[in-house]
């Protein structure tokens, strides 16, 4: 009897011990095994700009999920891109952060309470104090916020209200960046309104201009596409949307599928005046929440006119979910046939002894 205690608390603690290094795996060093696989790009040169760029975040909302794990949801998937972020900052360690819109999931129809709560979410996973630590303060003052469908409406379609695009106007990008060290302009695009910025126009060929566009732009053509070629003549173009990694190049029709971990090298400038082609860089989205295999956060480093490229890689989190999911079952299936196989032959056993006392008891002649 004593025997069997020992090993039911053993094969209890070792139940134990495991989970928690399933925990320990698939919530702390699974960031660190993704950022193995990230390639640094080292600067050469003091004008070096370090961006990182984040796209499709898509903080959830309140309206769309309405299940009674909901909120169990919506907090693994805040943790999810704040310690992907985590990893992402301290690694790059850049210089302007740029936010490819899709910010909110539902921007577009939340009331103002929510809207609310939504931006509080969205500022404590991007706006930690531990990056205090790391001397980032800068850094996180140099953003570049465009907003997505989701923030303000208009996919398929849908009405662009004035309050949507006010309020996160407000919250976003009343402090942006528009000029970096003299160097580097950026111009907001919103293909939903056909707009984009262009406050000072004189002095855009004295900077090397970067476009910031939710939605694609050189794949679907059209006049805006022509007005942007006309007044902006941008020297690369970011986007989102797609949720996907590729790269086009305009006006030839070739677009390449990104999804190694290498580092792309664009000469920006011969790019443009020997070969006069027009560059447009899709960043794949930051969330596990929108369904895709590969997620990541894009790394992009300029020297001079010179472009090096690469994806931060996240690890996938519906995968380590179903290891929560195959390791619950498996235990309590484990705990099942355990029990069955060590009360079933010891109660066998305790009769088999009682009947041999009996037996023994019973004069022989």
């Amino acid at each position: 009897m004593a025997s069997l205690r020992v090993v039911n608390r053993l094969v209890c603690r070792g139940f134990v011990v495991m989970t928690l290094l399933l925990i320990f795996f698939n919530e702390i060093l699974i960031y660190y095994i993704a950022q193995s696989s990230w390639q640094n790009i080292d600067c050469k040169l003091e004008n070096c700009t370090r961006m990182l760029l984040i796209a499709d975040p898509q903080i959830l909302g309140n309206s769309y999920d309405r299940s009674s794990h909901s909120p169990l949801a919506r907090y693994d998937s805040d943790r999810y891109l704040q310690k992907s972020f985590e990893r992402a900052v301290s690694f790059t360690q850049p210089h302007i952060i740029v936010f490819v819109g899709d910010l909110l999931d539902e921007g577009n129809i939340a009331t103002a309470q929510e809207y609310k709560q939504y931006v509080q979410r969205f500022k404590r996973i991007y706006h930690h104090k531990r990056f205090n630590n790391f001397r980032m303060i800068s850094a996180y003052l140099q953003r570049v916020h465009v907003p997505g469908d989701n923030d303000i409406g208009g996919e398929n379609g849908d009405y662009i209200s004035n309050s949507n695009q006010r309020r996160f106007k407000n919250e976003f990008m009343s402090e942006d960046l528009f000029d970096y060290d003299n160097r580097l302009r950026f111009f907001k695009i919103n293909r939903m309104l056909l707009d984009f910025t262009n406050p000072d126009r004189e002095h855009n060929s004295e900077r090397l201009r970067i476009g910031v566009s939710h939605a694609p732009l050189l794949i679907g053509g059209g006049p805006l596409l022509r007005a942007i070629i006309s007044d902006l003549d941008p020297h690369i173009i970011f986007s989102a949307h797609w949720h996907e990694s590729r790269i086009f190049i305009y006006p030839s029709t070739k677009v390449i599928n990104f999804y190694e971990n290498a580092v792309r090298h664009f000469d920006l400038r011969a790019l443009k005046e020997q070969e006069h082609s027009y560059l447009e860089i899709m960043v794949p989205t930051c969330s596990y929440r929108m369904g895709k295999s590969k997620i990541g956060m894009g790394y992009a480093v300029l020297e001079n006119y010179n472009l090096h490229y690469t994806v931060l890689w996240q690890p996938n989190r519906f995968i380590l979910l179903f290891t929560y999911v195959f390791w619950g079952l498996f235990v309590l299936c484990s705990a099942i046939v355990y029990k069955m196989m060590t009360r079933c032959p010891f109660r066998v056993a305790k009769r088999q002894t009682l009947y041999s006392r009996v037996s023994s008891t019973i004069p022989q002649f």
